[in-house]
């Protein structure tokens, strides 16, 4: 072989290491790549391992579910694995006989024992509970919202029912004092729009009164404030045909009956002023309210208390006041 044979054989020589270097390399490598899928596609085709607290027996009492397990050795008894209360439940899971709760955050998964059991009753059981739960839960707070209403358009429509009758009473002194009449309108306000969520709304416009009083208009008026005491009446009457009122606290006849109660205590007065001589049958009338209210829950009304001041008042401004406000704090204790 000469030197250029030589040549020659060293080139290709050369040529076919270099070739055959990346053949293998790439080779190889793609070979591993096929043997990684091949491991992944038999791991994902493998059915995912359920675990959890092993768990001979689960019930359900007292607002808890409770799973249990044996212990001892000869005499065998009953031991509380885990327990939680039903309605802090946030999640829940099962398949089977495995089970995964979710409570204060954390994640609790268990499995039932023997083999082939199943959690489903319990699911069950705690869709059930939770459901109940919750509709007695929203049943409290829509009757804490009622009585936050009832109380509320009672308190403010016995206010309006003040100033009404004081313009009434105002109307029938000697000598009319005007200043004081367009005080006790103001007070009323231009308008009051009571708009509830349980209850029917209430709206009643003052502007007739105020301005029946600026212009010193006495038989418009009395006319006008006692069509602010119709209409409150009238609102009160209607609620108190509400059958889905009466099981409430106050309930609807509670109410009615104290609206009544207070416009006979302002009429009594009333009848005063214009120097009725014979007002026994409103002040009886007026003694049987306060009797059927005094049997209502937490109005501790003192009957005897009420009818000293109406019997014995000799200044009409300051009893007047007074037994308004004995009875408003009584209403408040509701």
């Amino acid at each position: 072989m000469n030197c250029s044979d030589d040549l020659q054989y060293s080139r290709s020589r050369h040529v076919m290491a270099i070739s055959t270097v990346p053949l293998l390399l790439f080779g190889g490598k793609k070979v591993a790549l096929q043997s990684a899928d091949a491991q992944t596609m038999t791991t994902k085709s493998k059915p995912q391992k359920l675990v959890g607290l092993p768990v001979a027996k689960y019930d359900v009492a007292e607002g808890k579910v409770r799973f249990f397990n044996k212990t001892g050795l000869s005499k065998k008894r009953w031991v509380v694995a885990k327990e939680f209360p039903v309605y802090e439940i946030t999640g829940i899971d099962h398949l089977g006989n495995w089970l995964s709760l979710s409570w204060n955050n954390e994640v609790y998964p268990f499995i039932l024992n023997p083999k082939g059991a199943s959690f489903a009753n319990l699911v069950q059981q705690i869709a059930e509970l939770q459901e109940e739960h919750q509709k007695n839960l929203q049943k409290t707070q829509r009757t804490a919202l009622r009585k936050s209403e009832l109380l509320a358009v009672v308190d403010a429509s016995l206010l309006i029912v003040d100033g009404s009758f004081d313009i009434l009473m105002g109307l029938h002194e000697k000598r009319v004092n005007w200043l004081q009449l367009e005080h006790y309108a103001q007070t009323l306000g231009g308008q009051f729009n009571f708009t509830p969520q349980t209850l029917m709304p209430l709206s009643i416009d003052f502007s007739k009164v105020v301005l029946a009083v600026q212009n010193q208009t006495a038989k418009e008026t009395a006319h006008e404030a006692l069509c602010i005491l119709r209409v409150i009446w009238a609102y009160f009457s209607e609620l108190g045909s509400h059958k889905d009122l009466a099981d409430s606290i106050p309930n609807s006849g509670h109410v009615l009956n104290t609206v009544l109660a207070y416009f006979t205590l302002n009429d009594l007065w009333f009848a005063k002023v214009i120097g009725e001589a014979d007002t026994q049958c409103e002040f009886d009338a007026f003694r049987r309210q306060l009797a059927d209210l005094a049997t209502q829950p937490d109005f501790g009304v003192d009957t005897a208390e009420f009818l000293s001041i109406l019997g014995g008042a000799d200044t009409f401004e300051n009893s007047i006041l007074d037994t308004r406000l004995l009875f408003r704090e009584h209403f408040k204790q509701l």
